[in-house]
């Protein structure tokens, strides 16, 4: 099969039925399978049979099942849609051909954009890492506008923007234009996106501070914060985490009743403790093996329902 997409050719060819092996039936049922090279990309193409009708939602799970059984980009091959529905597919970060209207959205949009000079983000950001932290456990920022993100969170627009910058560089987000709309999407969900984003992420201390009294509000951190949501027990010392923007001034005391962590960003919710993915990467330099058993039942627990 061949169709046409901005002026190039692409050749699509059927993937052999051995490949198929394993296929659960509803994706043979729904789709026809061809796989396409383009620019020296490979990737998978179902083709969406006659007569058959899917729901953005239900493309977005056939995309994540799919991309994890063959391996590689998912690109649906589509009947022609009116612009509030491809707009929908964009939302749920979906990939197409609708060569009758050559339409098309690709992994690889902006590939032919200018790469600037810039150095590209090796690790995440404290804003960015907030942003995902926020995503996976307190509201969803898939397909939202940058406007969108920035009344979400407490961050500004120029902030968010930045670190939008910084997901798409170490390549757990991309973004799309639609007209002067741009869109952000993750590029994995739950869990996956969690342990994609595992070596871009950093401990969110500053530093630590020791106090004999303490007047300031904190949210519950360290190990008071990981007994509230496990069976370890809580520690006589309280910890304290604060944002750095309302930290005091002063350098503290080398011992104390009170242990201040200062963090790199504001903490997330609106619980009494530090959200459990940020508390655990506070924890990660505990040597204790009960701590990073708890920490490891904590984490899983997130995702148990999916």
């Amino acid at each position: 099969m061949r169709i046409g997409i901005d002026g190039n050719i692409l050749d699509l060819t059927p993937v052999e039925k051995a490949r198929l092996k394993g296929l659960w039936a509803e994706a043979k049922w729904m789709f026809d399978f061809y796989e396409c090279l383009f620019e020296g990309r490979e990737f998978i193409v179902p083709s969406l049979k006659q007569g058959k009708e899917v729901t953005p939602l239900q493309l977005e799970h056939y995309a994540y099942r799919l991309g994890s059984f063959f391996s590689k980009p998912i690109v649906f091959l589509l009947p022609d849609a009116p612009r509030y529905q491809r707009v929908r597919y964009a939302e749920r970060g979906l990939f197409y051909f609708m060569p009758d209207k050559e339409y098309a959205r690709l992994p690889f949009l902006y590939a032919g954009k200018k790469i600037s000079d810039r150095a590209r983000a090796k690790r995440l950001t404290p804003a960015a890492q907030y942003l995902l932290l926020s995503h996976l456990q307190v509201e969803s920022l898939e397909g939202k506008t940058l406007s969108e993100i920035s009344s979400a969170v407490p961050l500004s627009y120029l902030t968010v923007s930045r670190a939008i910058t910084t997901l798409e560089d170490v390549g757990l987000g991309i973004s799309d234009r639609f007209g002067k709309i741009k869109l952000f999407h993750f590029r994995y969900i739950g869990k996956e996106l969690w342990e994609k984003a595992r070596p871009y992420l950093v401990s969110p201390i500053l530093n630590v501070r020791y106090y004999d009294s303490f007047d300031g509000h904190g949210i519950i951190g360290g190990i008071n914060a990981l007994a509230h949501y496990s069976h370890l027990n809580p520690e006589e010392m309280q910890t304290l985490v604060l944002d750095r923007s309302v930290a005091p001034k002063d350098n503290g005391l080398e011992e104390g009743r009170f242990r201040i962590e200062v963090w790199k960003y504001p903490p997330i919710g609106s619980g009494p403790c530090v959200d459990k993915l940020s508390l655990a990467l506070s924890l990660q330099e505990n040597k204790d093996e009960r701590v990073q058993k708890e920490i490891e039942l904590m984490i899983n627990a997130i995702w148990s329902t999916e």
